[in-house]
């Protein structure tokens, strides 16, 4: 009996010995789950720790970068510097200017060197090298582009005739639609231009403050821009030979570039020099690192030599445009020639040919210092600001017997003005030889009425036939042109052998 108590009292001490070892088991492994679970916590806090270190670190690498910059562009000052850049952007819009006005030739492919005259200009007048540069040279290119197309170009054509430039003076100008018209599509064109020439400028400008170079900015800085593709290549190409991505067939994905790159601000920014220059290109959606570009890209090559040819390029450049302002003054650009069987002569190419009735004449006429009236608008007579200059060439023969000489001519002219009801106010004449050797005999008058008239009149005398020139208008101002064609037509005047 005692001993079955022992048995039982054993076999309750087992049960109870078990249950006791379940529960330490259960409460270990709550214990092992709660500590996991604080654990993972842990870990994703720590996670979540280093990618807001990693991101303030790249936020400081950034802020770091940027202040680096703009403490290399706290020299100089915005004021002077904006004063230069205009300063330089005329200046480059002389050639543009002397061709439109003295070359009569509509080529606005100029206006492409204003953006290069604005950052020399900056440069010179010590403006501040920062990122907002070429932001300014496009906004003041277009304003100067603008300006030059509407207002100065238009000034210099009025100057040009011998008129007084005012606002009176360009809003005639403006009156004239054929002009308006024409001076609006010059300038769509010469805009154009401007932006593709300030996009190639600002381009070179941004890749230079994006490399850190802001202090030190030359657009013709080939040694440089050698060096910054040296220090990208240098770091850049590993990544491309470690995936063997050296031909457009081995490409690698932009995700395995950025996690090379490890969000590293400069890093990305040496891959986009390469990618810039065609060192890194693309091809079916993955980047590789193109070896034969490199070489070409990194080609020795000589300043001295790359020099000199800008120099000859820019020496062409202005002789092209001084001769064309030469030439045109020379009345040998924008001439048309007139001749029949017999005789010939220069007449300028601004003058308009309308129809003769009478044998061996020539008619012409001009708009120069009045406005041109539109088509479809009805002409007043009296107005005599729509009056156009004119211009008739003729030639007959003479009776020598009544006139053999030219100074014979002079004093038959003389004796008929004398016996005018309303006599000139200026009368003035002078007896020369023409270029081919002809006598010419130069008349010029002015007429106090209404409305007041100039005119020249020149006479050639070939022997038995002269040759008379009279060009005439109701605008006083009008008198340089006249004189410029009628000098251009008796110089030129020739009857054939």
């Amino acid at each position: 009996m005692e001993k079955n108590n022992n048995s039982a009292t054993k076999t309750k001490s087992k049960k109870a010995a078990k249950e006791e070892t379940k529960k330490v088991e259960k409460v270990a492994k709550e214990e092992t789950k709660t500590a996991e679970k604080e654990q993972a916590k842990k870990i994703k806090k720590d996670v979540k720790t280093v990618e807001k270190t990693t991101k303030g670190e790249a936020k400081k690498v950034e802020k770091d970068v940027t202040t680096e910059v703009e403490t290399k562009s706290s020299h100089g000052n915005y004021i002077t510097g904006t004063v230069g850049l205009i300063i330089g952007g005329l200046i480059a819009t002389i050639p543009w200017i002397l061709v439109y006005v003295y070359g009569n030739m509509m080529f606005s492919v100029l206006s492409i060197f204003i953006a290069t005259g604005e950052f020399y200009g900056y440069k010179l007048f010590n403006g501040k090298m920062s990122k907002k540069l070429p932001i300014l040279i496009m906004i003041m290119s277009i304003i100067i582009v603008a300006l030059t197309t509407l207002i100065i170009i238009p000034a210099f054509l009025i100057m040009k005739e011998g008129v007084t430039v005012s606002v009176s003076s360009l809003e005639n100008l403006y009156a004239s639609e054929t002009f308006t018209s024409a001076i609006m599509k010059d300038a769509a064109v010469a805009v154009a231009f401007t932006i593709l020439g300030s996009s190639v400028v600002t381009a070179n400008i941004k890749r230079k403050i994006a490399a850190g170079n802001i202090q030190d900015i030359d657009l013709n800085n080939s040694m440089e821009i050698d060096e910054i593709k040296k220090d990208a290549i240098t770091v850049i190409k590993p990544i491309f030979e470690k995936f063997n991505a050296l031909t457009k067939d081995h490409g690698i994905l932009k995700d395995e570039i950025n996690a090379e790159l490890n969000e590293d601000e400069t890093l990305k920014t040496k891959f986009n020099v390469l990618k810039t220059y065609k060192i890194v290109k693309k091809s079916n959606g993955r980047f590789y690192y193109d070896e034969q570009a490199e070489n070409n890209q990194l080609q020795p090559k000589s300043k001295k030599h790359t020099n000199l040819i800008t120099t000859l390029i820019g020496l062409i450049l202005v002789a092209i445009i001084v001769g064309v302002v030469i030439l045109n003054q020379m009345g040998i650009i924008n001439k048309k020639v007139i001749s029949d069987n017999h005789i010939s002569f220069e007449v300028n190419g601004k003058w308009i040919e309308y129809d003769s009735f009478y044998k061996n004449t020539w008619n012409f006429y001009r708009y120069i210092n009045s406005v041109e009236p539109s088509t479809d608008e009805e002409i007043d007579e009296n107005d005599y600001s729509k009056w156009p200059a004119s211009l008739s060439i003729s030639y007959s023969n003479i009776d020598t017997e009544q006139a053999s000489s030219i100074q014979e001519i002079q004093t038959g002219i003389k004796e008929n003005i004398n016996e005018l009801e309303i006599k000139p106010s200026v009368y003035e004449d002078e007896i020369t030889k023409t270029k081919n050797g002809y006598d010419l005999l130069t008349v010029k008058l002015t007429f106090d009425q209404n409305p007041n008239q100039i005119e020249f009149l020149n006479y050639i005398l070939n022997q038995d036939e002269l040759a008379i020139i009279d060009v005439n208008s109701v605008n006083l101002q009008d008198e340089s042109e006249l004189k410029k064609v009628t000098d251009m037509i008796a110089q030129s005047f020739k009857w054939e052998e």
